[in-house]
């Protein structure tokens, strides 16, 4: 099939969405299609047609941009991750990019929630994040949500027939965190960081408030409040005095590092993963830790909770704001053996979630709903 790829950034340095397209266009290469990305900013990779569009400041205008170039190409079929409204499949890696922009409103002070509330941009902005989510959702002959979670919000809200939903779950490269290769980076990577014998739990955000930073660091502070030998480590955004000042009372307890390219040596040298996340489709940072073999302490705000057994391969919180919950199973995994038992466990449950389970299944989805009907599952 000729494959249409649209989104925003076709970017390695990106994020998550970005790194997941990158490899899907990898795979589609290999099972034989043309690929063809669409997006308003590109880095080459081999094998892939680009078409990078001119800037556009509205969602809306953006998404009229992305309509037009793919008039002219006439793929066979098109995966859109939220950018545009013109696709086959629509794939939401975000979940619902108002939904999640509505709850990183729901974590500011009052005054600034009110001074959002009223200012005309912000509405501005939601009125053109429902509008296109709409669209997206309506003029999609299939929808893919990333879990259970984002497909029952997306018929809430869309009341679209539930047929037209699948979910398919994120997967991560379960490979690149083979036992072996993590535990020949782990001693050195404790002694590079100065850990000593200490509990290290691993924070991974780049929106620290949606993804409950705040939270992790509060909890941290009781635990050494009993003097436990714990660190908090947290890869992501740079942080601002704001989050600098939450964490200073801990002193050299809690590390920012901002943005960290290869995370492989972070998740050998930690014990635990804290994602105490507001809102949060399939964390693929939930995924990852897994494969590496350690417990997560996450919510059920986070899609990727769906694949976590609560007591066995980690704890799932109902609250994300409760902070003595999340010092409690933090608490119970300082706990080695506990560590070493629910670790396990997870990367055993790991190998259902490889991305290249993901891939096959999304390519299966585009080949039912391609615009030359049941087309084949390869060639271009």
């Amino acid at each position: 099939m000729k494959i249409g790829l649209v989104l925003d950034r076709f970017d390695p340095s990106g994020g998550g969405l970005e790194h997941w397209t990158i490899g899907f266009a990898r795979y589609l290469l290999g099972r034989g299609h043309g690929v063809h990305v669409v997006a308003f900013a590109a880095v080459p990779q081999d094998g892939v047609m680009l078409h990078v569009l001119s800037p556009a400041r509205s969602l809306i205008e953006r998404a009229r941009r992305v309509e037009a170039c793919l008039s002219e190409l006439h793929m066979d079929a098109v995966l859109d991750t939220g950018t545009g409204w013109s696709a086959d499949v629509f794939l939401p890696c975000t979940g619902s990019r108002r939904w999640s922009q509505a709850r990183l409103v729901a974590t500011h002070p009052p005054l600034l929630r009110l001074r959002a509330a009223l200012s005309p941009r912000s509405r501005w902005l939601a009125w053109e994040m429902a509008r296109l989510e709409r669209e997206q959702v309506r003029r999609a002959r299939h929808v893919v949500a990333v879990s259970s979670l984002v497909r029952d919000l997306l018929l809430r809200q869309h009341r679209i027939a539930p047929e037209r939903v699948s979910v398919i779950p994120n997967g991560v490269d379960t490979a690149g965190f083979a036992p072996e290769k993590l535990a020949s980076l782990r001693a050195r990577k404790r002694r590079e960081m100065h850990l000593g014998d200490a509990t290290m739990f691993l924070g991974s955000a780049h929106n620290m408030p949606l993804k409950g930073i705040d939270t992790a660091i509060r909890a941290l502070a009781r635990l050494l409040e009993e003097g436990r030998d714990v660190r908090l480590v947290l890869a992501g955004a740079a942080p601002d005095p704001v989050w600098t000042g939450l964490a200073a009372p801990l002193g050299d307890r809690v590390r920012f590092l901002g943005l960290v390219e290869d995370m492989t040596p972070l998740f050998a040298a930690a014990d635990v993963l804290v994602h105490p996340t507001r809102w949060d489709a399939c964390s693929l940072s939930t995924i990852e830790a897994g494969a590496a073999g350690l417990p997560v302490v996450t919510t059920t705000r986070n899609g990727a909770a769906e694949l976590i057994r609560d007591g066995e391969t980690g704890f799932v919180l109902p609250d994300p704001e409760d902070v003595a919950a999340l010092a409690d199973a933090m608490r119970r995994l300082l706990d080695p053996a506990l560590r070493s038992r629910m670790g396990a466990a997870a990367r055993t449950a790991s190998a259902a979630h490889d991305v290249r389970t993901n891939y096959a299944a999304v390519e299966a989805v585009l080949a039912l709903n391609s615009r030359a009907g049941n087309a084949p599952a390869a060639g271009s």
